[in-house]
């Protein structure tokens, strides 16, 4: 995602500020967005890189390809996505309705987590004209036989 730091700031602004000293100030508060921006996109560019290019990685490629699309070989591995955020919720026992999803930090009132975070450790995406069940199943046998313990996949669909 690209995002224009210098003008987002200045489109922020009500119309009667935006010039002189204000502006300039802004422009130069920007450049240190973009440059947090940038290193957050190389962290995470080389996490993801790291992530990909492991020998498991490689061997498990390679032999869904070679059993699933061995002319094509259009099967890969990638990390999953993000983790989704914790919530807070009321003491009041039932922690999955969205009425006691507390959007606000109180005093008087006791919180509990509820994690609704994953424990998948790599994804697999396989070409769409290869979805049903069977593959999904047969792809989950070869994984398990193959894979670490510790890791759980996802099958996804592209």
């Amino acid at each position: 995602m690209n995002v224009n730091f210098n003008r987002l700031l200045i489109l922020l602004l009500p119309t009667f500020l935006r010039k002189g000293v204000l502006k300039s100030f802004l422009k130069a508060v920007s450049v240190a967005f973009q440059d947090c921006k940038r290193e957050i996109d190389a962290y995470f560019k080389e996490l993801n890189y790291h992530a990909q290019v492991t020998p498991q990685v490689f061997s498990l490629e390679n032999m869904l390809n070679h059993f699933l699309d061995p002319i094509h070989k259009r099967i890969y591995i990638t990390i999953p996505d993000p983790e989704p955020p914790f919530y807070f919720y009321e003491d009041s026992g039932n922690s999955g309705g969205e009425d006691n999803l507390m959007k606000y930090f109180d005093d008087d009132e006791y919180f509990l987590w509820d994690n609704t975070g994953h424990t998948h450790g790599f994804t697999v995406v396989l070409p769409l004209e290869m979805k049903s069940d069977d593959m999904t199943n047969y792809v989950l046998a070869l994984l398990e036989k193959y894979k670490l313990l510790t890791k759980l996949p996802i099958i996804q669909y592209i």
